[in-house]
């Protein structure tokens, strides 16, 4: 899972440990400061509104996370100023950010393209769908070098594409690193597709390249506290909905559609798209490399809640 990686200028003091108690000049009681002591800090990142676990958060219309303690969500309100300080751009189908204290991100967005059917469920070619990844993604690094980003490159992948026909999640993971450090470490990118009635939720697991099997599972676990909205799951499609234009493997590389190449944000391979009528763009988040460098910089050893 790549990484989201927070600019230097907003590391220096994202968390904050002090309870504020009774305003009065007399010295807390011995019990009182113990207790004050023992309280897990919670992270504040500036400009950026925080729901803090347990609770349950709203993603867009369609869909609903229950937030465990030891999790923050960063919601529509705050999703620009995190974007801009995560190297990412936005698409304008973003609905919120899950931030773990075991350090490890969660990006969600859904598109609205309507019911994907899953007949290519057998059909997901492994090596022709890494190598239009990788040729996408070389392309989109134009972009990031003219905004002064990193440039990510594909390192293989972590995970097969393979789709789960109980749950209707579709998941890969692919290795990646960046340019920041001349590309010698690597982290993980996982991608998972959470099949609705009227569309795809799009999340991306992004964390760090050894703990990866670790953050897998937790992440596994908390989205089995994801569900659709009562009429929006995936088993609730009824004849006369509408049907997507894509499929599983389009979703893999993207599912984007054909404006992203129309607007050349993926050059020749884009305009080549685009000619042939292909709703597909890479699809890797653009999240930037090294997400143990960035939580040591933040807490350092320590989590957080």
């Amino acid at each position: 899972m790549k990484i989201v990686r927070l600019a230097a200028i907003v590391l220096g003091s994202l968390f904050i440990g002090h309870v504020v108690r009774a305003a009065d000049s007399a010295p807390a009681p011995a019990a009182a400061t113990a207790e004050a002591a023992s309280q897990p800090k919670k992270l504040e990142i500036p400009g950026v509104n925080l729901t803090h676990g347990p609770a349950v958060v709203k993603l867009g219309k369609v869909a609903e996370l229950n937030l465990p303690e030891g999790f923050a969500f960063v919601g529509p309100d705050s999703l620009d100023k995190f974007y801009a300080l995560t190297q990412n751009t936005r698409n304008g189908k973003e609905v919120g950010v899950v931030i773990s204290s075991a350090r490890w991100l969660l990006f969600f967005d859904y598109d609205a393209i309507g019911y994907v059917k899953d007949d290519q469920k057998k059909d997901l070619d492994a090596a022709k769908l890494y190598k239009t990844m990788d040729e996408g993604q070389n392309a989109a690094n134009e972009s990031r070098k003219s905004k002064g980003w990193d440039e990510l490159k594909l390192r293989g992948w972590a995970t097969e594409p393979y789709y789960d026909e109980k749950t209707h999640n579709l998941k890969w993971a692919f290795k990646i690193s960046s340019s920041s450090d001349q590309h010698k470490s690597m982290g993980i990118n996982e991608s998972i597709r959470l099949l609705g009635r009227g569309g795809v939720m799009n999340v991306t697991l992004v964390g760090d390249f050894d703990g990866f099997k670790e953050q897998e599972t937790q992440c596994d676990q908390l989205l089995t506290a994801f569900r659709y909205v009562q009429g929006s799951s995936y088993a609730e499609f009824r004849s006369g909905d509408k049907i997507a234009k894509i499929g599983l493997t389009a979703l893999v590389v993207g599912g984007a559609g054909v404006a992203a190449a129309k607007l050349g944000l993926l050059g020749k391979f884009g305009a080549l798209l685009a000619k042939a009528g292909k709703a597909v763009i890479v699809g890797i988040a653009a999240i930037g490399a090294g997400i143990a460098k960035l939580w040591k910089k933040i807490i350092g050893k320590d989590k957080v809640d």
